[in-house]
């Protein structure tokens, strides 16, 4: 008994079933279909078409696989979040999952001075009346993600370049600093009280 396989235009295909096994053929000699296109005479043992499925979908699970686990380890650093820097009350401070520093700080800049009514609405405003700048610098975290450098010459010239670590509850600097990371509702990670200047 034979049946017709849909196959792409201009190949057609016959399937013969016997008692044993079935084969999968084109026509016995080559021939023109009305596409133009030459069928060249074949045959494949429907063990071997069967194989072939199996390890097409074998392939495609394996890259599929591959493409989609992502090892915990490098998905993040310890230093991403966002966090509160005691030397400038109030000027947002957050790191990305790369290393990358972003901040907003106070015009003119000078230590102890705040962004105190700074509000992410109206940051485009305050830009423009020049009483905040924003900046944002590329980290450097090392490989057993213990600390990051922080080049600040890069966003005002200082020549000031840093090497924070982590302390379980922000970044530490040389000088004492500590930023300290916030949770999600913006409250201190350590439960220490937001500055007010």
């Amino acid at each position: 008994k034979a049946h017709c396989l849909c196959a792409p235009p201009g190949t057609m295909f016959a399937v013969t079933q016997t008692a044993s096994k079935a084969t999968l053929a084109v026509p016995s000699k080559a021939s023109k279909t009305r596409t133009g296109r030459v069928v060249v005479a074949a045959a494949v043992p429907h063990s071997a078409v069967e194989s072939g499925k199996k390890a097409m979908l074998t392939g495609i699970l394996a890259a599929t696989f591959a493409v989609g686990s992502v090892d915990p380890a490098q998905a993040a650093t310890v230093f991403a979040g966002k966090y509160i820097d005691p030397n400038h009350p109030h000027c947002p401070r957050e790191i990305d999952a790369d290393g990358v520093i972003s901040g907003v700080d106070p015009v003119p800049f000078a230590k102890g001075r705040g962004c105190r009514g700074y509000k992410k609405k109206n940051e485009a405003a305050a830009v423009e009346a020049g009483k905040i700048s924003l900046w944002s610098i590329k980290g450097v975290v090392s490989k057993d993600d213990a600390t990051i450098l922080i080049d600040f010459d890069q966003k005002d010239g200082s020549g000031e370049s840093f090497t924070g670590k982590w302390n379980g509850v922000g970044i530490e600097f040389p000088d004492g600093n500590v930023w300290e990371k916030i949770d999600a509702s913006g409250k201190p990670t350590s439960g220490a009280v937001l500055s007010e200047k």
